[in-house]
């Protein structure tokens, strides 16, 4: 009665460290764990072996395949910034949205203030500056870290 129960009990508790999924992030990195679940920008797994959830940026995955069907759960397509023209590109994202991505350099810009305008043009157009920035430098995401009435400080992020 005891092997039964044991390989009963070894049957049903081996899909819990088995490695049913591959992340596949932006960088190449290639990573073995299970997928639990996607919420907000951010996908959610665990390593077998151990039930802690970890968290990634869904910005830093590639994608995301079930080893079962071989089939892709995720599939992102990487966002090339390349030079200033590229701006439009750069995506504003929360600071709990970069995790798996590596911080880059700090930028600031200035809002100025002309007559005519309104306080939203103005911060859409030190937005605009930010962005070109960054994508000079070849970042494709910045952070907000710090926003006064005078000026805009930001964390520049990449894969």
């Amino acid at each position: 009665m005891k092997t039964i129960f044991t390989i009963a009990l070894t049957l049903f508790t081996s899909f819990l460290f088995a490695n049913s999924h591959i992340i596949v992030k932006q960088n190449g990195e290639k990573l073995e764990v299970n997928y639990v679940t996607t919420k907000n920008n951010t996908v959610y797994y665990s390593v077998p072996g151990n039930s802690t959830l970890n968290e990634i940026s869904l910005f830093a995955i590639e994608k995301v395949i079930d080893k079962k069907t071989n089939s892709l759960i995720i599939d992102n397509n990487k966002i090339d910034v390349s030079g200033k023209a590229g701006y439009k590109k750069v995506q504003f994202l929360t600071k709990d949205q970069t995790t798996g991505l590596q911080q880059g350099a700090i930028l600031k810009t200035i809002i100025h203030k002309p007559k005519g305008f309104t306080k939203s043009d103005w911060i859409a157009e030190a937005s605009t500056n930010i962005k070109k920035q960054a994508a000079k430098q070849g970042f494709p995401f910045v952070v907000i870290t710090k926003q006064t009435d005078s000026k805009i400080e930001v964390m520049t992020y990449t894969y």
